[in-house]
């Protein structure tokens, strides 16, 4: 990958410069940084799908309880009204009774029980739609924080990616100062003068001090350190899962739900287009390999953006593509190794 190559081309240039053990050490610490920092970026990437998902479903809750509200007022009033109706057909029936007005009257109980009902199973539903509303304003909050706090995460980790390699940079240029002294003051004053000026090291200047730097910084960025699975990106693949099931759960036996897509492909930059599987619910399923860096996914006419680790680049991955909502659908995706590590 480029980000791997530049890498190794900054650590070649910085062998010829601070010696291999120095660089080496270096680089291993600015690897497992880097890599810790496109961690967290995937992990942002997959809060920030969560709020926005949240965000939808409020504004289908505020809908659906404006909806339930009305249906409710309108119940409450044909109750009035059937109670109205009823107190009248008794009063008629009381005063001269006849079949007519005993089958008013009861036409009218009728009438009146159903009103009540009405408004009591409409009274229920706004109260479970404004139980729903509360919790979802909850995890409104609670995502938006974990937002928030994951941003202040990843300022914090690119300064220290930043530092890492400022570090390196200035170890080489001060060894490079000193080299220059020393190599002024072995040769001759003839030499010394016509000796040209050694530029500072920089990041865009440096450049492999020999042939086998290269490959000896390429053999370095092999030794990768051991593979953090981040806590929050469990926590995020135990939700989606409990998400899915709980939504497959649904279904009675023999039914599957939802079904918009009979071709539903999936295409990475530059690779060919990959068939989903349909789940039910308007739910599809893929496993793929995938590159690290940032990467485009086009889902049909839908365009995703996300950052792949580059330890995990090569590596199986699942995506999830809920459809429930089509103008807004979600694409849900995590290393199939992290699922070893659920249970």
């Amino acid at each position: 990958m480029v980000v791997n190559r530049g890498r190794s081309l900054l650590i070649a240039g910085l062998l010829g410069v601070i010696g291999w053990n120095s660089a080496l050490q270096a680089a291993s610490s600015l690897t497992a940084e880097q890599n810790r920092l496109a961690r967290m970026e995937q992990v942002q990437e997959n809060r920030l799908v969560e709020l926005e998902d949240i965000e939808n479903e409020m504004l289908a809750y505020e809908y659906k309880l404006q909806r339930a509200q009305e249906s409710l007022s309108k119940a409450r009033e044909n109750y009035q009204q059937s109670l109205v109706e009823l107190k009248t057909a008794e009063r008629e029936h009381k005063g001269a009774p006849s079949t007519d007005t005993e089958r008013a009257l009861h036409k009218a109980r009728h009438a009146h029980d159903m009103a009540e009902r009405g408004v009591d199973s409409r009274n229920r539903r706004v109260e479970i739609i404004q139980s729903n509303f509360a919790e979802l304003e909850q995890r409104l909050k609670d995502s938006r924080e974990s937002v928030a706090a994951g941003k202040a995460r990843l300022a914090s980790q690119q300064t220290l990616v930043d530092s890492l390699v400022n570090a390196m940079l200035s170890e080489a240029n001060t060894k490079a100062q000193a080299k220059k002294v020393e190599q002024a003051k072995s040769a001759s004053p003839a030499v010394a003068m016509s000796q040209p000026e050694i530029p500072e090291p920089t990041l865009a200047s440096l450049a492999p001090a020999e042939e086998a730097a290269p490959a000896a910084a390429e053999a370095a960025m092999a030794q990768e350190p051991v593979r953090e699975i981040d806590p929050e990106l469990l926590e995020y693949v135990r939700g989606e899962r409990e998400r899915l099931e709980k939504l497959l759960g649904e279904l009675e036996e023999g039914e599957e739900g939802k079904h918009t897509f009979r071709n539903l492909t999936l295409r990475p930059s530059g690779e060919d287009a990959i068939e989903f599987e349909f789940l039910g619910q308007n739910q599809y399923k893929l496993i793929a390999p995938v590159s690290s860096g940032r990467q485009t996914y086009k889902i049909n006419s839908w365009r995703f953006r996300r950052t792949i680790p580059s330890d995990d680049d090569g590596e199986r991955y699942v995506f999830i593509f809920d459809a429930r909502r089509l103008s807004r659908p979600r694409l849900v995706m995590y290393p199939e190794y992290v699922l070893s590590h659920l249970d």
